[in-house]
């Protein structure tokens, strides 16, 4: 048995390490799938997989898994006796990627952001002036391709201000009018601005020119691809309400959202592949309107449907946890999270802390301090595990652990201190809100 094969999570995300055999899995995974055969067969769609994980993924997916031999930037890094085939023909369509055409470059580039590799997306695709954006379609969707891997990267490494949306601005406003790239370039902007900055004036504008995108690709766009992406618009426009503390209005243009979801039509596997998860993202959307509701119990019906829908993703387990937390149901939560850290990264450390957190609820000090250590393994920088680790161990009466936590206490915050502007991926909340930064839905 191979390396790759000895450990079921590792198994289960091959097609991350090195595009090697696809049985399933999360539905993000499918990404991988459809993008390298569109890829391989030419085969241009205006659908796709929507969540993007940013590079932190493909870090918490080596370091959990220990292969750091599969830890690279550019597919064309991993050492030659690592390649499958399928990675071996993406390094071809690399080695050779400025003489391609401009189809097959995209093409190439969505096989990269399938693959969590933003950092190689912005070594192939330079940025691009405003007269190359409006030159073309395809030009205006490699520099969308760019903009969003530039702002996950910007978002990992801390640096979140209204800087960052330059180049989304410069996507909107150049593209042709009409198209489906500056529909999705303009509904980033509308989440972004709302959700990141609570900026309701910039969020409206933003939201009024998506409508009349919308309105203009009506007529061109089949019956598929015209209600997804009315369903996405709605699920992106829908922050302008939230953010006016309009709860019927919130209400009105989710259930709108989701009944055209519901009315899609597929007619082959990767439709429906994205009709799914479209209705997954839609109702995990939907758990968190409930919570802002107050009604515990629609958010707790919400969020175990989706956890069925996509029963492999540990994201809806986590978030299932949540919601029965604060249900009071703590022993069922423990299940959840226990589940979810079988299911592998990137929230593997996440679900132990908060199986932690239940366990000590309980009055259950030993196994919450298994929970602890267990988070702690998965991700050394875990600070909030530590720190309930500390507060832990001399009601346990375990001296060492006390001595140890002080010290690494101590080491935990110096290194706050001096990488203040570093990534934050490694600190666990102590509520889950770090849950719902996690593999968004991205539009491109």
């Amino acid at each position: 048995m191979s390396l790759i094969e000895q450990s079921p999570i590792v198994s289960l995300y091959r097609p991350y390490f090195d595009l090697g055999t696809f049985n399933g899995g999360p539905l993000h995974l499918y990404g991988i799938e459809f993008s390298y055969h569109n890829l391989i067969h030419q085969a241009s769609v205006n659908y796709g997989i929507q969540v993007i994980y940013p590079s932190s993924f493909r870090e918490s997916l080596v370091r959990e898994t220990g292969m750091k031999e599969y830890e690279v930037d550019n597919p064309l890094q991993l050492d030659d006796g690592l390649r499958t085939k399928r990675w071996s023909k993406l390094c071809e369509y690399l080695t050779q990627y400025q003489e391609l055409q401009p189809t097959t470059k995209l093409l190439v580039i969505k096989v990269l952001k399938s693959l969590c590799l933003h950092r190689a997306i912005l070594e192939y695709v330079p940025a691009m002036s405003e007269l190359e954006i409006a030159s073309g379609s395809v030009s205006a969707k490699l520099a969308l391709c760019r903009a969003i891997s530039n702002l996950l990267l910007q978002e990992y490494e801390g640096k979140v201000d209204r800087s960052n949306l330059k180049e989304l601005e410069n996507i909107a406003k150049h593209t042709p009018l009409g198209t489906l790239t500056r529909l999705s370039a303009v509904l980033q902007l509308v989440v972004r601005y709302a959700k990141n900055f609570r900026d309701l004036e910039s969020a409206e504008f933003w939201r009024a020119i998506a409508t009349e995108e919308l309105q203009k690709l009506q007529s061109s766009l089949n019956d598929f691809d015209y209600k997804l992406f009315t369903s996405i618009y709605y699920r992106a426009v829908v922050f302008v309400p939230l953010l006016q503390r309009d709860k019927d209005k919130v209400i009105q243009e989710m259930d709108v959202c989701q009944a055209y979801a519901e009315s899609l039509t597929c007619v082959n596997e990767e439709q429906q592949k994205v009709a799914l998860e479209n209705q997954c993202i839609i109702l995990e959307s939907r758990t968190k309107e409930a919570l802002w509701l107050g009604d515990l119990e629609l958010a707790e019906e919400r969020a175990r449907k989706v956890a069925q829908m996509d029963s492999l993703d540990p994201r809806y387990r986590l978030e299932l946890g949540e919601v029965l937390i604060k249900c009071g149901k703590i022993e069922e939560a423990i299940k959840m999270y226990r589940s979810a850290t079988r299911l592998g990264p990137p929230r593997t450390a996440i679900a132990w802390f908060m199986a932690g957190q239940c366990h000590e609820k309980l009055g259950e000090l030993d196994i919450a301090c298994d929970c602890y250590l267990a988070s702690i393994q998965m991700d050394s920088l875990a600070i909030s595990a530590v720190e309930r680790l500390n507060r832990l161990a001399p009601r346990l009466g375990n001296s060492a652990l006390v001595n140890w936590t002080n010290r690494r206490l101590s080491e935990l915050r110096e290194q706050q201190k001096t990488t203040a502007n570093q990534p934050k991926t490694s600190y666990i909340p102590e509520a889950s809100s770090e849950l719902k930064k996690a593999g968004e839905a991205i539009m491109i």
